[in-house]
Formats: structure tokens, sequence, C-alpha cells
């Protein structure tokens, strides 16, 4: 693949460099029930925002939380047992194109825009807001195996520090060498108990690495950042009939080239943007079957836009990466259910 442009690593530089350091495995796509998929979802209220579960097919909705803040931004997670789910409103939850104008520009947040996050009690629908750790930047939140809310922070070292060679932290010294590997940063791993936020790691790392290097993080559970990370490994596309397919509609701008993405039940073919040694997904795709490159119908998704696919069962589930907004539902080639306010959207999890 062609080396990604600096235009398009800028434009990426609001992903969270936890997510960006990860290197994520395929999931698995469990079967729908039979009265469809179970979807997770922010949507804008005279009073705010809400936190939806929503049956697409049923058309049935179950509010689990009402809360006092613009839907921009928003993220969640849920725990295992989806008891608990927390909500957070931040900046680089939002959507950047590859390059150019996307095909749903929005508005970068306003100077009032604040960080926030939630937990919500989903069995009573009751949300209260948490203060955010106290040091250093939140860049992932979610909840481990036992349930429990965890924050993961990096924090930039003072110039001091820097020329310290290392800094003291809670009676432990913590050193660090600079040679062209990075900027060096400090990595926190909190969790929320007994009304406060208690430090269980901190680790050294660098912007390059981010939150990877916490033990921690190993265990959270589902979250919407990593769910709607654009990244995918291409596989090559062999067939010269489905490439020819294909050809009319390549891009003259951004760089990038065609390739497979296989999620679940559904094989799409993917215009990719170079990303490392993967691919950034473009809205540039197509359903395969039987050879035949397919349209889906009311998908106006374009080359500049990041997207993210997920299946459950027969169900196809499309949408902005970062954001999880513009979704559009399929059963195949059919259009089930789309939306133009609801934001991260992603399968309820199991």
């Amino acid at each position: 693949m062609k080396p990604t442009k600096p235009t398009q690593l800028l434009l990426l530089s609001c992903l969270p460099l936890a997510v960006l350091a990860a290197e994520p495995g395929p999931p698995r796509a469990p079967a729908a029930p039979a009265s469809g998929p179970v979807l997770s979802l922010l949507e804008p209220s005279a009073d705010g925002c809400e936190w939806v579960r929503f049956q697409p097919v049923r058309q049935t909705r179950e509010v689990l939380a009402r809360l006092a803040a613009g839907c921009q931004g928003g993220t969640t997670a849920v725990s295992r047992d989806g008891r608990w789910g927390a909500l957070r409103f931040w900046r680089g939850g939002v959507s950047a194109p590859v390059q150019g104008r996307p095909t749903f520009p929005e508005p970068f947040p306003s100077a009032a825009f604040r960080d926030r996050l939630f937990l919500v009690e989903v069995d009573t629908a009751t949300a209260r807001e948490l203060p955010l750790p106290g040091s250093g930047e939140l860049i992932e939140f979610g909840f481990d195996a036992s349930g429990q809310l965890l924050g993961l922070t990096l924090q930039r070292l003072t110039p001091e520090q820097e020329r310290a060679g290392g800094v003291e932290l809670d009676g432990t010294r913590l050193s660090f060498h600079l040679e062209g590997r990075g900027r060096p940063l400090l990595a926190h791993a909190f969790a929320w108990r007994d009304g406060a936020w208690v430090r269980r790691e901190v680790k050294l790392t660098t912007d390059a690495v981010g939150t990877a290097e916490l033990g921690p993080r190993a265990s959270l559970g589902e979250r919407s950042n990593v769910t709607l990370d654009p990244r995918f490994t291409p596989e090559e596309i062999e067939s010269d009939a489905l490439l020819d397919q294909l050809h009319p509609l390549t891009p003259e701008q951004p760089d990038g080239e065609w390739g497979l993405l296989r999620e679940g039940t559904a094989t799409l073919a993917v215009w990719g943007v170079p990303y490392g040694e993967r691919a950034l997904a473009t809205g540039l795709l197509r359903k395969v079957e039987r050879g035949r490159a397919l349209p889906l119908p009311g998908f106006d998704y374009g080359a500049n836009d990041l997207t993210r696919a997920r299946t459950q069962g027969a169900f196809l589930l499309l949408s902005l990466a970062d954001s999880g907004g513009h979704p559009r539902l399929y059963r195949g080639t059919r259009p089930v259910w789309r939306s133009e306010t609801a934001r991260a959207v992603t399968f309820w999890p199991h």
C-alpha cells in the first residue's frame, strides 16, 4: 500500500491514541434474535440527549437515561451483565473526513462544549454525572469483568520532568530514555470506587503506544470507541470480474485501493485508505454476493467518509466511524432502518 498522506494523518488526530494503538481482531457476529437486532444509540431530545435501547424491526424504544447534555461527541460503554452503562461526551467523539468535505459535515464543538462523563444504572434508568479522573486526559473508559468502571488517561510530562529523565509518583521512580521513539507520556488506570477515582496502575508510555501499556485495558468490555474504529485488514480482490465492476467507482482522490472486508456474514468491497499496514474503511463500498458488486439502497456515503460495518446474524449495520452517526441497517440488501439524528449506534451487547 502507499503510505498515508500527512493530511490524512492530521485529520485522524482526533481519534483516541488508545484506539489507534490497538489491534483488535475480527469480532464474532452473534445471531440476531427472532425479533431482530437490538441497538444502543443516543438521540437528541428537547431536554438534551437520551440513551436508547431500540429494536428497529419491531420499532420498540426503551429510554435508558435522559441526560442534560447534547449528544454531540457521545460515546458509550456497557458492563458485561448489561446492568450498568457509562456515557461520555467529548471532542474526540466526532467523525472526521478522509480529506475534503464529508457527506455529512458536522459542526465543530463550540467553545462552551465541555467533557462530561455519566454513570447509568440501566434497570432503574438513573444517571449521575461523575468527575473526570484527576491526572491527564481521559482516553478510554469501560467496565471490567467485575462490572467496575475504569478510566484510562494519558498525561503529558512537564519540561522539567523530561529533562530529569523520569518522574516520581506514589513513592515509585519511573525513568525513561528518549531515543526518538515518540513523546513520553504517563498512562494511568483509575477505578471508580466508593464515590472517587482510585489509581490502580501507572506506566510510562509514548504517544505512539498510548494506553496499550496498561494491564487493566485488556479487561475493558464493550465500548463504542472500539466498536466504531474504521480500521480493517483488507483482503486482496483476486477476481478480475469483480474488479471490473468496481473500476468505474474508483475515485481519483484520496489515495487507496479496493479490498474485501469480511464482517460476520457479510462480504463488502471497500475502498480503503492506507493506514500503516492496515486500511481505513471509507463510505465507497459494495456488498459482494456471488461475484457481483451490489449497491445498498439508500447508502449515500462517499469516499471522503470513514465508516464502520458490523453484523449480527443476517443484519448489516453501517455508520460513520467514531461518531456512529447516520446509521443504515440492512437485511441482505434490503433497508430496514436509518436515522439522521442518532449517534454512537452499535448492536446492544449480548
